[in-house]
C-alpha cells in the first residue's frame, strides 16, 4: 500500500510525497518518498526521492524561495 503526504510551504500547496520502494541489486529494498510536484514553481523537484516527507518539504521550501527571489530580482533589476 502506498502512503502520501501533502507538501505545503507557507500555506501554498506544492505537491505530495508518495512512498516508493527502491530496489538496488544485491541490497534489501529501501523505502523512499517520491515528490510529485503540482505547483510549477517546484517542477524541478518532480520525481525526486527523499528520505522523509519533512525533507521533501524543506527542499521544496528552498526551491520556492529561490523561485521567488528570481522573480523579484528580475522585476527590480
Amino acid at each position: 500500500m502506498r502512503t502520501s503526504r501533502p507538501i505545503e510551504v507557507h500555506g501554498r500547496f506544492l505537491g505530495v510525497a508518495v512512498t516508493h520502494v527502491a530496489e538496488t541489486q544485491g541490497q534489501p529494498p529501501q523505502a523512499h518518498w517520491r515528490f510529485v510536484a503540482t505547483d510549477p514553481a517546484v517542477e524541478d523537484l518532480d520525481g525526486a526521492a527523499f528520505p522523509s516527507p519533512a525533507e521533501a518539504q524543506r527542499v521544496a521550501g528552498l526551491v520556492l524561495a529561490r523561485s521567488s527571489q528570481r522573480l523579484t530580482g528580475g522585476a527590480t533589476g
